[in-house]
């Protein structure tokens, strides 16, 4: 974990020098011992707010070492300007404060057409930050606030750092302290090749901030409430902090698929510690739907307040299938007793987690749509599964579904549901309100998986699956209105099994009235989201859904956007929007948010997320919340109400609960989050010579490590084997294999891929439909 320091809202005095020394980075210090004090003067004590001091280059409080010369242009009211090219070489001035109370530490710094040094050295009583004197002109840039007592001496010193660049001396002043600039930033860390923005809501068009840390800096001005340092690719982790004005922000780490690094185990984490009966099914009472089987309230079958709509198991079995070494590295370690059919004892944690859902589904005899939605995603992935978990478990979950999926009944396990018929043969035309109950093209996808069991295992009725997903496809080109708010962020957590279900689809099915529906959603999203948070808002009125409490719908949407970005291949611009707003939707969990804080009350403790200074800061009784899930680790609980929008620190943060579904939809973004994340690339071998690989994909989770994973190639002539690609070091972002090539007939598993004469070689990382691949054609 990150060294940090405490943020600024957590000191009982505003930023004092060792806040300032944590946001440039230095290594933290005691707070400097005050400089000798001169005897106070016998005249009345002036007020602070109303004192003002400036040292220019012609008072007898400066001094220099080096090689200084004076400028030809003046500077400060017309005084000198002195200059030097000499690394190393330093100028100080002498302040004497002439009051009690916090100061505004400035400095004037000369316009100039010279090559005027970015990264010029400013220290003060122990601290020392970095300023651009190139990104200035004649105006005076505030290097952050002092306290000082009345008569107490500071001193400043400059000191040139770069050669052959200009450092200018002119001007210091003790100047008024202003409100502190609030700086809101994704408090645990920024992925390396993704969108990088921060909130300044104080700050002006045109405000300069700074990124620095031990890896570098990086400059900018703030625009419309936010600033963005996507560019900034540092070689080292950090911290860094983003300084503008008088504001510094809390501390974060940049790296290689940071996001997923610090939040996948949390999801598992979740997932475990969710479960009814906390893993032991032979206390859970399946025989009545309203018996005692699960928790207080009954509101689950499987995990405790998870709710028919929360698509449990369809968000595991997306993490697994787009990111499948993530989880293999490993058994699962939690508690799995009482089930019908076993996993194997060596299947990974999220495998077990999958078959236990399965289980506890088929014994309670499931008959809602969608519980017989997330049976099909099962089945569909089995052959993915088949070596943990039994084939019995899967003609079980098989048959129960092809018996009951035109079914109109839901009379076993659903809470807060709305009217309709369970057949999901058929077009629905109905949709939830917005708990959440039932999204827009829920019954899509899982009639294509079902489409392809029956092809795959030769049962009848194959085609009627595909009509039903085709007919519920073009319902909603037909009739859906993205404009209504009902039909996006008024679905809450479970907007994002729209979108997917169209993305989905549109990759096996495209159309150009598909692509435009999709792309009309885009626009209303991003037309929404234009603001300093980057976040996707409710409607033109309205930031949040009214009503309830939203974690989980800013915590999915990235899956939403991620999948819609993918499926409108070649419009870069919609493309780079919709990326950026999932990551917005990112930053806001993790704490860009006007709560400063991240949705999880527990965020902050050694059982949260990395990095993070702090958590909601409400929480539901413990013991009292319907899952009981406040002592969940990972769990996501609170989101800011439209009472904090656009920027109100101080208001209401009103109701705060876990929610099974709220995490659920959190895991979806995060499997879509790897897939954006995936890409190969590859040399062009003849046959006989090496294929080299690199892959990247989110599969450094352990900084200290250089991992593995798998790469699978295939030749159109039948040869199928695996590479083993490694990390390129420790934190990096691309994995490299290579595999030797044969010519001759096809021998799949040898360890060399054997080519033919016109062949092609199709390399893929991730499962089935969230697989990404690249196929070529080697040299003659």
């Amino acid at each position: 974990m990150l060294a940090r320091t405490r943020a600024r809202r957590a000191l009982s005095v505003p930023l004092p020098a060792l806040a300032l020394a944590a946001a440039l980075a230095l290594p933290p210090t005691l707070p400097p011992t005050p400089a000798a004090a001169s005897p106070r003067p016998a005249a009345a004590p002036q007020s602070a707010a109303a004192a003002q001091t400036v040292v220019t280059t012609r008072d007898p409080g400066y001094r220099e070492t080096g090689t200084w010369t004076q400028a030809q242009r003046t500077g400060y009211e017309g005084g000198t300007t002195r200059f030097t090219r000499e690394v190393g070489a330093t100028a100080t001035w002498t302040l004497t404060a002439p009051a009690d109370g916090e100061y505004g530490l400035d400095v004037w710094i000369p316009a100039s057409s010279d090559v005027n040094d970015p990264k010029v050295s400013y220290a003060w009583a122990g601290t020392r930050v970095t300023a651009d004197q190139a990104a200035f002109g004649d105006a005076w840039h505030r290097l952050g606030p002092v306290r000082l007592a009345a008569g107490q001496t500071l001193e400043v010193t400059v000191t040139a750092a770069t050669q052959g660049k200009v450092t200018r001396a002119d001007a210091v002043r003790l100047g008024p302290a202003e409100p502190q600039q609030d700086v809101l930033v994704n408090q645990s860390g920024y992925d390396l090749t993704g969108p990088k923005r921060f909130t300044a809501p104080g700050a002006a068009d045109g405000t300069p901030f700074t990124v620095s840390g031990e890896g570098g800096t990086f400059t900018g001005v703030v625009r419309g409430g936010a600033g963005d340092f996507t560019a900034f690719r540092p070689a080292s982790p950090g911290p860094y902090t983003v300084a503008v004005g008088n504001g510094v922000s809390h501390p974060f780490g940049v790296g290689p698929y940071w996001t997923y690094r610090v939040a996948i185990r949390r999801a598992v984490d979740f997932m475990v510690e969710s479960r009814c009966a906390h893993g032991d099914a032979s206390k859970l009472v399946f025989s009545d739907p309203k018996g005692d089987h699960c928790n207080r309230g009954n509101t689950g079958v499987a995990w405790r307040d998870d709710h028919q709509f929360s698509f449990t198991l369809q968000s595991l079995i997306e993490l697994y299938l787009s990111n499948p070494d993530a989880f293999t590295r490993a058994p699962g370690t939690g508690r799995y007793d009482g089930l019908a059919v076993a996993a194997a004892q060596d299947a990974p944690e999220i495998v077990k987690l999958i078959n236990w859902g399965v289980d506890l589904y088929l014994q309670g005899r499931v008959n809602h749509d969608l519980l017989k939605e997330q049976l099909a995603w099962f089945v569909w992935a089995y052959p993915h599964l088949e070596r943990w978990i039994p084939r019995e478990q899967y003609l079980k979950a098989r048959d129960h579904l092809t018996a009951l999926w035109g079914d109109a009944a839901r009379d076993r396990w659903n809470w807060y549901d709305v009217p309709h018929s369970a057949d999901l043969f058929q077009t629905y035309t109905v949709f939830g309100t917005g708990k959440g109950q039932l999204p827009p093209g829920h019954s899509i996808v899982p009639n294509l998986m079902m489409h392809d069991v029956a092809v795959r295992d030769g049962l009848p009725g194959a085609g009627r699956h595909l009509d039903a997903a085709r007919a519920q496809v073009d319902w909603i080109i037909a009739h859906l209105d993205w404009n209504d708010p009902a039909t996006t962020k008024g679905q809450r957590m479970s907007e994002h099994v729209t979108m997917e279900s169209l993305a989905f689809y549109a990759a096996r099915h495209p159309s150009r009235e598909l692509r435009a529906k999709i792309e009309q959603w885009a626009d209303v999203v991003i037309a929404r989201s234009q603001n300093m948070w980057d976040f996707r808002k409710y409607s033109d009125s309205l930031w949040v859904i009214p009503e309830y409490n939203e974690p989980g719908n800013v915590a999915g949407l990235p899956a939403a956007a991620l999948a819609a970005a993918r499926a409108l291949t070649g419009d870069t611009a919609r493309q780079a929007a919709l990326r950026r707003i999932a990551a917005g939707q990112i930053d806001h969990v993790f704490g860009r948010n006007p709560a400063d804080a991240h949705f999880s009350h527990d965020a902050a403790t050694p059982d949260g997320f990395e990095g993070v200074e702090r958590g909601w800061p409400k929480e539901y009784p413990p013991g009292h919340g319907a899952g009981e899930l406040e002592d969940v680790r990972g769990v996501l609980d609170g989101s800011p109400k439209e009472a904090s929008y656009p920027y109100r620190p101080g208001a209401d943060l009103g109701y705060t609960e876990g929610w099974v579904a709220f995490n659920t939809a959190w895991n979806a973004s995060l499997a879509q989050l790897a897939v954006d994340r995936t890409a190969l690339r590859h040399s062009t071998p003849r046959p006989g010579g090496p294929l080299s690989v690199r892959l990247r994909a989110p599969l450094d989770l352990d900084a200290a490590a250089r991992e593995t994973g798998l790469v699978h190639v295939t030749s159109s002539g039948g040869d199928s084997e695996t590479i083993t690609v490694t990390e390129a070091g420790p934190s990096a972002l691309d994995f490299t294999g290579t595999i030797r090539t044969d010519s001759g007939r096809p021998r799949p598993g040898d360890g060399r891929l054997q080519l033919g004469p016109h062949e092609t070689v199709t390399l893929s990382y991730g499962l089935a439909d969230f697989a990404t691949k690249t196929t070529f054609r080697p040299l003659p």
